[in-house]
């Protein structure tokens, strides 16, 4: 994994956050979660069905969190699935971000990311762009298609430990190579963060700044996998192809289910198709979670103030953007 530490730019940016106004949220908490007593027993508390959005530059997205009935999975805030679909043209422009952690997973194609602190680089497929956002900083994003003509991948968003919120920030990407993957009994694991002792002797690369696990699960026909999770944290599974159950609840493609505590979770995979799918979760979020476009942070007043770094260019500058 390479890892680049930003120095930082002063120079005012040039772009305006009119592209990720819409591709976000307006600002605002997003209502109170389940109640605990709607979670006790094993087995799947809400599922979600993500809901199609239209980002800009011709890009549709699935968003499953954040959703009306759900605020977050743990830490993890926001998930969108790209694709599979053609890549826009011209990628994606600059804009900010600022409290969270990005993480950019991709599965077919291949993504470029540009930033306002001179990292640049490319993710192919079971690879993935971290970007740990501190403070704030501006990055670009150009998509490409594989050899079948599309792209697919999944971006996350995880609230950073607030301790961060007024730390420069860090981008790492992650190749192929880096996260370890196990087979067990027709499942495919690849760990992309936290841990998993039982199946993986060391975490995975992305080493987020919050206790949190994210794991791609993939099923081969006729397979099921019986995965452990830790009681204290919150966890969900999300469906990016195929069909599935989970705990014996019907799960497919485009679909989140948010689980009751328990120490394990078993998927399978009755179906003809491979079934992929994630696991998250991690421990919750500080609240209030308070969005407004492209930043989260648990006040207004914190909020305000990334604007006004934006407005001052203390987020850099990124000219040419998007490449």
């Amino acid at each position: 994994m390479n890892v680049v530490r930003a120095a930082r730019s002063g120079a005012a940016p040039r772009r305006a956050l009119a592209f990720v106004a819409v591709m976000i949220l307006a600002e605002g908490g997003m209502g109170e979660g389940v109640a605990e007593n709607e979670r006790s027993g094993k087995g799947v508390a809400i599922k979600i069905s993500a809901s199609r959005e239209e980002v800009g530059q011709g890009l549709t997205v699935l968003r499953a969190l954040p959703a009306p009935e759900l605020e977050a999975v743990g830490p993890f805030i926001f998930l969108d699935q790209m694709g599979p679909a053609a890549p826009p043209a011209g990628g994606v422009p600059a804009h900010p971000h600022a409290g969270i952690e990005v993480i950019t997973y991709l599965l077919e194609g291949a993504n470029e990311h540009r930033d306002s602190f001179g990292n640049r680089s490319a993710i192919l497929p079971g690879g993935a762009q971290w970007i740990v956002s501190g403070s704030g900083m501006l990055h670009a994003e150009f998509p490409r298609a594989g050899a079948s003509g599309v792209m697919h991948g999944v971006q996350l968003w995880v609230r950073q430990a607030p301790a961060l919120d007024d730390q420069p920030p860090r981008y790492a990407a992650v190749a192929p190579e880096d996260a370890p993957v196990a087979d067990v009994e027709g499942a495919r694991l690849r760990l992309l963060a936290g841990s998993m002792p039982i199946f993986f002797t060391a975490p995975g690369p992305i080493r987020l700044s919050v206790a949190a696990d994210l794991v791609h699960v993939t099923l081969a026909p006729g397979a099921s996998a019986t995965l452990p999770l830790r009681k204290s944290h919150e966890a969900g599974v999300y469906v990016l192809a195929g069909r599935g159950t989970v705990e014996g609840a019907a799960l497919q493609r485009g679909e989140l289910a948010l689980l009751r505590p328990a120490s394990t979770v078993t998927l399978a995979n009755p179906g003809p198709a491979p079934l992929e799918a994630l696991l998250l979760g991690g421990e919750p979020a500080p609240r209030p979670l308070v969005f407004r476009g492209p930043f989260v942070f648990n006040s207004r007043e914190r909020i305000e103030r990334a604007f006004a770094d934006y407005a001052a260019g203390r987020m850099g500058r990124l000219d040419g953007a998007p490449f």
